[in-house]
């Protein structure tokens, strides 16, 4: 863990970037475009700024909007400003309000992310989505990953494609993919500093500057966190560095360089029982604390794209990348302290836009995505959090590569016909450098259809459905277990169908969509008992269905005096996960998601411009166990955000989390049938908590 020098040399390095940068001079903002509020996702939230500000390799938030929105399926945009006006630690911040979008904290910034039931079947780190910044991937080529390295204060807005609507970013699995874009000069020139402070003794710094030229653009971000956080054994130190240069080499194309760094140290409190969860929430796992359990990373990733401007509105992107990345991860004394160092690499393209078949129009887009990984995966018996003696090491190679394509025919100006596809490569293999006879390797190798249909019966409405294959191989932690080998896992594999809706009429603003995947072979994981660890194995027959529906309205303008404003704002998520007719289990509900989560926010906007915006949460009880003996219980927490803008230079915030302190569970692992000695796999939802920081912009 980082000295107190260390981090006032950190915290110094932020405001040397600030003052240094303070001699440029951004560019001036252009006169504003308006542009059609139609969904959701748009309600008088993209600055209008950013409405005109997009560039070659980067549309800005509206076009973005524009495009991801003829995706016949569930798809949201959430710009920045919907959080950046608050205390953002992790997705679960992030992404609050997001129908369809289930994230709840285990302990600092890892969450239990899922869309649509993925990666249910992993109690840890994330499974089932494909994640990516500016569209590079933050996964591993086998699939698996971690939330640490984001700082969704570089961001300028976060896609989210559900299920097979993330087809154009190589997104296969169930869950879909979720893609980070950052700021760049166009779209936010000028210096920002920002300073947060509040409970458990967190202290965050960030700086970023943006400039615009001539030809090109530079933008860069510094932040640094710090914070004991509510638990025993959670103190988390963070150092993270975002830039990208752009450069217009003609009116035509545009290439862009990204380089990010992440210096990230984390103590892991674990999981506890459910009594000890609602009394004592801020205890540790007694083990975490002997064993020291950490999740350190260092990381570096670099990338480039180039889009060239072909022509009658088609354009094409190229560009490759590269991350490496160091993981120190002491664990329990079974799992011992993991020490990996992995790099990824891969090139990606695509092709995009419209054509005419005779009289009928047709918008298309097809590409590639290929990732090809190493790591080098030691693992030590852990004694105090130190490595001591090494009983496991493999050289793991993964490769993934995705070819896609997607049409939308125009039977009418309206009326869209949408067909697709994808081929699916991915490679595994594993060379044991203990015991060579134990190494192994397999090949998967897919097609998943697509169709569907895009209608528009009224201007700013669309409904929307579509069927789609997904396929998800097994990664190398799935297929390692024990180090004897890969078991003889198969790759989960679906068909989902979901219709819905999306729109703005008047006042209201609505996204709706009903889903039903049904599941082969779905990894199924929980741990059977002590001494154990956590297994994955294929189910049988199983079913994701669901609703994801967002619903703001504008309930009131000009209340108290002209220029004000009320809103609010509703997000609901059900989900209903189960067997069907297995062996074993028979019809049971698949643990580990609340079928019903809800959260409301309503906010009221003055025009001397502070806001104040309470905000409520709501999860049912959710079923730990694959018997369906045990579950978690529902909770009730509330809120709020509050902010002034003192001038164009300078904004107040605070926020505060779980007001009526309410003792309750935030998430948990899964387990088979529970025990006196398998039920310790809860997290304890944060206490009383209230964070307040100011922003400078000049």
């Amino acid at each position: 863990m980082k000295t107190f020098v260390e981090k006032t040399f950190i915290g110094m390095g932020v405001l040397v970037l600030l003052v240094v940068g303070g001699g440029g001079a951004a560019a001036e903002e252009s006169e504003t475009v308006s542009g059609r509020e139609r969904s959701l996702n748009e309600v008088k939230v993209i600055a209008e700024r950013e409405k005109i500000h997009g560039t070659l390799t980067v549309p800005s938030n509206e076009e973005a909007l524009e495009e991801i929105q003829t995706a016949p399926g569930g798809v949201n945009l959430q710009p920045a400003e919907r959080f950046e006006k608050n205390y953002v630690q992790s997705f679960d911040d992030a992404l609050a309000l997001v129908p369809g979008v289930f994230s709840q904290r285990r302990f600092g910034q890892e969450v239990r992310l899922s869309l649509r039931g993925s990666g249910l079947a992993r109690g840890f780190h994330m499974l089932g989505l494909r994640l990516l910044q500016d569209g590079i991937p933050y996964n591993l080529a086998d699939g698996s990953g971690d939330f640490q390295e984001s700082d969704f204060l570089a961001l300028q807005r976060i896609e989210v494609f559900k299920g097979g609507n993330a087809l154009q970013h190589g997104g296969t699995t169930l869950g879909g993919a979720i893609n980070l874009v950052t700021k760049n000069g166009r779209s936010h020139p000028g210096h920002e500093f920002r300073f947060e402070t509040g409970s458990d003794e967190t202290f965050n710094l960030h700086a970023q500057a943006g400039y615009e030229f001539e030809r090109s653009d530079l933008f860069v971000s510094l932040s640094g966190a710090f914070t004991d956080d509510f638990r025993e054994h959670s103190r988390q130190e963070t150092f993270k560095f975002n830039g990208n240069y752009g450069y217009r080499l003609s009116d035509k194309v545009e290439t862009r360089f990204y380089m990010t760094t992440n210096l990230i140290a984390q103590e892991l409190p674990g999981e506890i029982p459910l009594a000890t969860a609602l009394t004592v929430p801020e205890t540790a796992n007694m083990d975490a604390i002997a064993s020291d359990w950490q999740r350190d990373i260092n990381s570096v990733r670099i990338a480039n794209k180039t889009t060239f401007d072909l022509g009658g509105g088609i354009f094409a992107d190229v560009g490759a990348y590269f991350n490496h990345k160091n993981l120190f991860h002491p664990i329990t004394r079974f799992f011992g302290v993991i020490d990996q160092e992995s790099e990824d690499f891969g090139v990606f393209g695509q092709v995009r836009g419209d054509y005419h078949l005779g009289d009928f129009k047709n918008h298309f887009q097809a590409g590639f995505t290929s990732q090809f990984g190493h790591t080098s995966a030691l693992v030590y018996f852990n004694v105090g959090g130190h490595r001591a003696g090494n009983f496991s090491d493999q050289d793991q190679f993964a490769q993934t590569v995705v070819w896609y394509g997607e049409n939308h025919f125009f039977l009418l100006p309206n009326l869209a016909l949408v067909t697709g596809g994808q081929v699916v490569f991915a490679g595994r293999e594993a060379d044991n450098n203990l015991n060579p006879a134990l190494d192994d390797s397999e090949t998967y190798v897919t097609f998943n259809p697509r169709v569907g249909v895009m209608y528009e019966p009224m201007e700013a409405v669309q409904v929307f459905a579509n069927v789609t294959r997904s396929y998800e191989p097994p990664d190398f932690t799935n297929l390692s277990q024990g180090g004897v080998g890969f078991i003889p896992l198969a790759a989960q594999h679906a068909w989902t169908g979901e219709i819905g809706t999306r729109g703005q009429y008047g006042a209201v603003a609505w996204d709706l969509t009903f889903y039903r995947a049904w599941i082969d072979d779905e990894f199924v994981q929980f741990t059977p008992g002590p001494g154990f660890p956590a297994a994955t194995f294929n189910a049988g027959d199983t079913v994701h269905q669901g609703i994801e529906a967002g619903l703001d309205v504008t309930l009131g303008e000009n209340l108290l005096m002209g220029g004000d404003r009320l809103l609010l704002r509703n997000a609901y998520t059900y989900s209903d996960f189960f067997m069907e007719n297995d062996a074993q289990y028979g019809d049971n509900t698949i643990p580990g998601q609340p079928p019903h989560f809800f959260q409301s926010e309503l906010r009221y906007e003055h025009r001397d411009g502070w806001f104040l915006a309470p905000r409520v949460e709501h999860a049912s009880s959710a079923f730990v166990d694959f018997t369906n003996l045990l579950q978690a219980p529902d909770y009730t927490i509330l809120g709020f955000t509050a902010g002034y803008t003192v001038n164009e230079n300078m904004d107040l915030f605070v926020s505060g989390r779980n007001m009526l302190d309410e003792e309750y569970v935030s998430t948990f692992s899964t387990i088979n049938t529970p025990t006196p000695f398998n039920t310790s796999v809860f997290f304890p939802g944060e206490d009383r908590r209230v964070f307040g920081g100011v922003r400078l912009k000049f």
